[in-house]
């Protein structure tokens, strides 16, 4: 879902200059994504204060704030959660408890790599790309 989140708030950004509210709707046809899906996690993303909804005729959803203040890290964190440093590949019983198992270092450098790439990432990238998206 986390993929489908992103994909949701590039829409958004990248029509935020022009002030346009977007419809779950507009927003999974011009990403090629379910509806339903994308409901769902526009709920999740207005929930967690990221986007604004607004309801009936001529509503839709925009960014709570500027796109260049929201980053991947905010968006995937959400969806995927934090994830447990000393959760171990081989089970419980490893890492944590003795000596670390074999992958242990490798995976937590490429998750705290991971998780520095998404945060000096934002939603700013997006501002004034893509196909412009009309409402109605």
């Amino acid at each position: 879902m986390s993929g489908c989140a992103v994909a949701a708030m590039s829409a958004l950004a990248e029509c935020h200059a022009d002030e346009l509210q977007l419809s779950s709707h507009q927003i999974a046809e011009s990403r090629n994504l379910s509806q339903p899906l994308v409901a769902k996690v526009l709920t999740v993303l207005s929930q967690a204060g990221l986007v604004l909804g607004t309801r009936g005729p001529g509503g839709g959803y925009r960014l709570a704030r500027a796109p260049r203040e929201i980053t991947l890290f905010d968006v995937v964190d959400l969806f995927e959660g934090h994830r447990d440093p000393s959760a171990c590949p081989f089970g419980p019983g490893w890492c944590g408890v003795g000596d670390p198992c074999p992958m242990h270092h490798l995976l937590a450098d490429m998750s705290e790599s991971a998780a520095s790439q998404l945060k000096g990432a934002n939603f700013g990238a997006f501002v004034g790309h893509g196909k412009p998206l009309e409402k109605g």
